[in-house]
């Protein structure tokens, strides 16, 4: 399996950034079609260092452009503010797949071996998935994420015959700030437990991206 390069529909994120748009998740795109001008194709925010990266056609003489802004810093939070923000070009192009490693370098800056992800319209709170788990802890949390009321939780436990531990659902209220414990009581929750991670990628992509259609396929606890 390949996991680099947009083709592949995967990123790798760490912890932080919410992923506010991506639409090389979506299974109609074709990296061969040109978008219409000034048409954003990605865009993120970290709500730690107050970053944000975007990717972004521009016209047939620019073609494709990755740009970075630093929002404003005022009473002791990250405003957007287009009079105070720092903008800045990093690199337009006409080739689409060469933006990955450039990527990669913003929301992945300490180049872990990450499994890659369908992410779209989701806050990753902390990620540390890897297909290799021998550098885990007996007991590690290794992925959360959560959008409004939604969350997933995965948690992995070396003594369990099925380690890993996956939480998720839908709580009684909105999540708008990263935090470390979902303690929102849950209105709706699910709680499954996997024995390899290809089964974890493939629960996490499933409900990241066909929520609707997934939590109605599965019973639920409540």
């Amino acid at each position: 399996m390949t996991d680099k390069g947009i083709l592949n529909n995967g990123i790798q994120v760490e912890g932080g950034w919410s992923i506010d748009a991506n639409v090389f998740i979506d299974k109609n795109y074709n990296i061969l079609d040109i978008p219409f001008d000034n048409t954003l194709l990605l865009s993120a925010v970290n709500h730690i260092t107050g970053k944000t990266i975007s990717i972004s056609y521009e016209n047939s003489n620019v073609g494709y452009s990755f740009d970075t802004c630093v929002l404003s810093r005022s009473l002791g939070e990250w405003r957007n503010d287009d009079a105070t923000n720092i903008y800045k070009t990093i690199k337009t192009g006409h080739h689409i797949d060469e933006f990955y490693d450039l990527l990669s370098e913003y929301l992945n800056p300490l180049q872990k071996d990450l499994i890659p992800l369908k992410i779209s319209s989701w806050t990753i709170i902390y990620n540390n998935l890897k297909r290799n788990n021998d550098g885990y802890d007996d007991r590690e949390l290794i992925f959360s994420a959560t959008r409004g009321k939604l969350f997933i939780d995965i948690t992995y436990n070396r003594n369990w015959e099925k380690p890993y531990y996956i939480y998720m659902g839908l709580s009684k209220y909105d999540y708008s700030e990263i935090v470390y414990n979902l303690n929102k009581p849950p209105r709706e929750y699910q709680e499954i437990f996997l024995e390899n991670v290809e089964e974890v990628v493939v629960i996490i992509n499933d409900f990241l991206i066909e929520l609707d259609h997934y939590l109605s396929g599965i019973p639920r606890k409540s």
